[in-house]
């Protein structure tokens, strides 16, 4: 079984956004980081729309 095979809601660029959000602010926060969570939506949303500029994302237009 492929990875987006089991996993398919990571093909959505929402859900996949929330995802890289929260795993970012928790990783950070952990290792005593304290960055705003609107600054990491910002460059995750940045990145994303980057991505799919660059016609190299992997998530659907959804």
């Amino acid at each position: 079984m492929k990875f987006y095979e089991k996993y398919p809601q990571l093909k959505q660029k929402d859900f996949l956004s929330k995802v890289l959000v929260n795993t970012v602010f928790s990783t950070m926060s952990l290792e005593n980081q304290q960055v705003p969570k609107i600054r990491i939506i910002k460059i995750v949303d940045a990145v994303l729309k980057e991505k799919e500029l660059k016609g190299t994302a992997f998530f659907t237009k959804e």
